[in-house]
């Protein structure tokens, strides 16, 4: 059931995305961002620069690997490793397109962003519903995300786009509140959701912020959103199997009752 839910409510809202609601378009605005000084040669310094904070996170964030209890399946692995690489490719993509902000290099700011977008989407879906749910669902998942980002640079329109970036989001807290975890250290994916929220009203009050900041906020919303993968990330390298970790506290505790019965034989 909940994976009819989760998943199939995808589907339903493209669909009625292309049925009734009229095509959305790029607000040129939207490239208008509150600081776009020039520092050292680098155009829109700030905006560019800020990008670094998701290499700083993608490394930190490789230490997940070496952890023998983060997963109990390759595919998740697979999956971990497909969103630090998609972390990479943001920070490359963000700067490039605010170097020259306009809807042509934007493209290549969205494309990776929808790689971590969904992969994170695949492995909360494998860990609070189904691990086969989970691996069935992520490259379908990763080709959607990919196939909407092209729809709309080939015809400019957000529609498809703007549900694969929300919906996740929206998806992920419904599941960490609802369904039982799989894994211990849960608290570090309520924090990256939080912070997630944070980094989308920084990006929104960019030039409100230009009162407190004059960078604005749309560099903090990078930060933010880095540091949000990188609660997620900590978590994954310190978080044990629930099940494993069950069976291990259980089979101390039966040692410890037997124990005097041995001792007084």
């Amino acid at each position: 059931m909940w994976a009819t839910a989760v998943l199939g409510v995808v589907p339903a809202m493209i669909l009625a995305a292309a049925l009734f609601v009229p095509p959305v378009t790029q607000d040129p605005r939207y490239h208008d961002f509150a600081d776009q000084r020039t520092i050292w040669g680098i155009a829109n310094f700030w905006n560019v620069v800020s990008n670094a904070a998701f290499l700083v996170t993608s490394a930190v964030g490789a230490r997940a690997l070496r952890s023998t209890s983060a997963f109990t399946e390759d595919w998740e692995r697979t999956a971990y490793c497909t969103l630090l690489v998609g972390t990479i490719l943001v920070a490359f993509g963000s700067a490039y397109y605010h170097l020259q902000p306009n809807s042509e290099t934007l493209f290549w700011d969205r494309l990776p962003m929808t790689l971590v977008f969904m992969s994170l989407f695949a492995t909360t879906i494998g860990e609070r519903i189904g691990m086969s749910i989970g691996w069935r669902s992520f490259l379908p998942l990763l080709l959607v995300g990919a196939l909407s980002v092209v729809y709309w640079k080939l015809s400019g329109d957000l529609r498809f786009y703007a549900i694969v970036q929300f919906y996740p989001m929206l998806a992920i807290p419904v599941l960490l509140i609802f369904r039982p975890p799989r894994y211990t250290a849960g608290a570090g994916i309520f924090a990256m959701v939080i912070l997630y929220a944070v980094a989308k009203a920084l990006e929104l009050f960019d030039r409100d912020l230009s009162w407190f900041s004059p960078a604005g906020g749309h560099p903090w919303k990078h930060v933010v959103s880095a540091a949000a993968l990188l609660c997620y990330m900590a978590a994954l390298g310190k978080r044990r199997n629930l099940g494993e970790l069950v069976a291990h506290i259980r089979s101390k505790t039966n040692a410890v009752r037997v124990l005097p019965y041995s001792r007084s034989r």
